[in-house]
């Protein structure tokens, strides 16, 4: 139909008609190619386009293949510096992850999970390599400890969600994981990034008010194989204090004191370096600077009045007598019976039955009867076994495996509190906030066991009051770890109240006065308007992390899963770099085309003199 039709017409000569002529043989059907640069490079470019969209691969082999959900590892000790090729064990463990996305299959699919204080889902069982690597590129780690167990939980639902005959669940970590995992519904399989055991590391550091005046106590670790010296460096609000050389044994530690201290608030920080003429790891002191330095904050204790209503117990009387000195607040003692004074109290202490109606202020209940805040059964004989909460400021340091008791009442744990010590028959102690305060239940009678006897038993009434009393504007214990919640516990007429985080980000304190933006490690500062209400710290302080030693196999429910070696045939799709060839392709038929396809002559220039 598009055919050229042509009348044919007898003419003289053709001179007239070159044109006519012309035309006619550059749209002959048939014609011989004449030799065009630009046409071989369109061909050329035309040729990789149609293979890029082929995409073609190599087979590659992998660890992993099919369905594939992966656990990376976003704890502390991924900031190590000890992996091989890599900046960090996380960029390591970055670039494992891109191995795996790279050697995906055609119908192969991979859900991401990072493993860090609060795990997060990056990608939910997509095919998507472009999405995959975008989600990989923009993960980072915690500067704490990773939620195993939320995460091997949310990597079984991704299991279940999708093709679970054919999954495969691949751990990418240094290998810090807990013992007590459950068993996974598929295959796991292991990759282990690191290579070094080698760090030293600041695991405690407090400052505590003394008759003689504040004294801080640090603790330094060492958990590398062989012993080491180094250098523990003080300030106090950023100007040095003291420098003491101390010698850490391999797989122990070593502590130091330092009294004589100020006495007004101050914020400290303890550092380590390597002494002079050592040169340790190419001048490093260790693969893990997150833990080579620490910080505490030391509040002088205000004067609290604290009132112990109790038809007498010498173990209250004396633990309170004890404590008051070092905390800084007054105890008053009331016979039970007795009305109570109008004068507010910090903290009212009730020992035994409760009579008459309770105070409007923070309360710390022992063997309590029933009251309107709950209900109070019988007793119960069955409290062995007992089960202390992890990760509670009211249990840091107590040890109840040598406690022992004879009965306790049976309590319903109220839903505005959560047991602090827990035992089939029924909680022993439990604490929460309701009605705009706090209250603290010890459900047994401090006579029907050896607690008063215990080494245990200050110390745990010492977290009671720092919890239900605290001497500080708010509660925030020296032992604070990222993504661990601070309580403000102001004493009223504070407003627009806001927290400063070690980068200098303000985060409005919310209104229920539970702050949980605790994910970096430095000091924190409180504001009211434009006023410094107090400080606190947040340091790593676990060992769990600081031991940055790479395992060689992990334990997944009864398995011990070993490093896995790439056992399968993955593929390897080459059209990236065919695309690449073809815009290549595509910059040269560009320059031709405006350039010419001959070079340029040059013209010879004689001077003369």
């Amino acid at each position: 139909m598009l055919k050229l039709r042509r009348r044919e017409i007898e003419v003289s000569s053709t001179l007239l008609w070159q044109m006519v002529l012309r035309d006619r043989e550059a749209n002959s059907p048939w014609q011989r190619l004449r030799r065009n640069l630009l046409l071989l490079i369109q061909l050329l470019l035309l040729a990789a386009l149609v293979l890029a969209l082929a995409r073609p691969f190599w087979r590659v082999p992998t660890v992993a293949s099919g369905t594939l959900v992966v656990l990376l590892d976003g704890s502390a000790s991924m900031q190590a510096t000890d992996a091989a090729g890599a900046a960090t064990r996380f960029e390591a463990a970055r670039t494992a992850v891109r191995q795996l996305i790279n050697s995906l299959g055609t119908n192969g699919s991979m859900s991401i999970i990072l493993v860090g204080h609060q795990p997060q889902v990056l990608a939910t069982a997509t095919g998507d390599k472009a999405e995959l690597l975008d989600v990989i590129r923009r993960a980072q780690p915690d500067q704490g400890e990773g939620d195993w167990a939320a995460a091997t939980a949310l990597a079984s639902g991704a299991v279940r969600a999708g093709d679970a005959a054919h999954s495969v669940i691949v751990v990418v970590s240094d290998g810090g994981l807990p013992a007590n995992l459950p068993p996974l519904p598929a295959e796991v399989r292991y990759i282990p990034v690191g290579s070094s055991a080698d760090n030293l590391a600041i695991r405690a550091l407090a400052v505590r008010a003394t008759p003689a005046g504040p004294q801080l106590f640090a603790s330094v670790a060492n958990y590398g194989s062989a012993g080491r010296s180094v250098i523990v460096s003080v300030s106090i609000n950023g100007k040095l204090n003291s420098a003491q050389q101390l010698s850490v044994p391999a797989g122990g530690s070593a502590d130091m004191v330092l009294s004589n201290l100020p006495p007004d608030p101050a914020v400290y920080q303890a550092r380590l370096t390597l002494p002079a003429g050592d040169n340790g790891n190419g001048g490093r002191l260790d693969a893990l600077p997150l833990d080579d330095q620490a910080w505490a904050v030391y509040q002088p204790p205000s004067a609290g009045r604290v009132l112990v209503i109790s038809p007498g117990n010498v173990f209250l009387e004396q633990v309170f007598a004890a404590l008051s000195a070092q905390m800084g607040f007054q105890p008053f003692r009331l016979k039970a019976g007795q009305p109570i004074p109008p004068d507010p109290f910090n903290l009212y202490v009730f020992d035994g039955p409760i009579s008459g109606t309770l105070p409007s202020g923070d309360l710390l209940l022992i063997n309590p009867s029933s009251n309107p805040l709950f209900s109070v059964g019988g007793v119960f004989t069955s409290t062995a076994a007992a089960r202390v909460a992890q990760n509670d400021p009211l249990t840091r340091f107590v040890d109840w495996r040598g406690v022992h008791l004879l009965q306790a009442r049976q309590v319903a744990l109220p839903p505005w509190a959560h047991a602090v010590v827990d035992t089939d028959g029924g909680p022993l102690i439990f604490a929460g906030e309701v009605d705009g305060r706090r209250v603290a239940v010890i459900t047994f009678d401090l006579h029907d066991s050896d607690l008063p006897l215990q080494v245990t038993f200050p110390i745990l009434m010492s977290n009671l009051l720092n919890y239900l009393a605290p001497a500080n504007a708010f509660s925030a214990p020296d032992s604070l770890q990222p993504g661990q919640s601070v309580s403000i516990k102001l004493s009223g007429g504070e407003t627009n109240l806001s927290i400063q985080d070690p980068a200098g980000a303000r985060t409005p304190v919310p209104a229920d006065g539970n702050f949980a933006g605790t994910r970096r490690l430095g000091v924190y500062t409180l504001w009211s308007n434009q006023t410094v209400v107090g400080n606190f710290a947040v340091n790593l302080f676990d060992p769990f992390e600081s031991n940055i030693r790479p395992a060689p196999s992990i334990r997944i429910g009864r398995d011990e899963v070993s490093a896995s070696a790439p056992a399968e045939q993955g593929t390897l799709e080459i059209w990236p770099w065919i695309a690449v060839a073809a815009f290549v392709l595509l910059l040269v038929e560009w320059w031709v085309y405006h350039r010419g396809m001959t070079a340029p002559k040059f013209r010879k220039t004689t001077l003369e003199a």
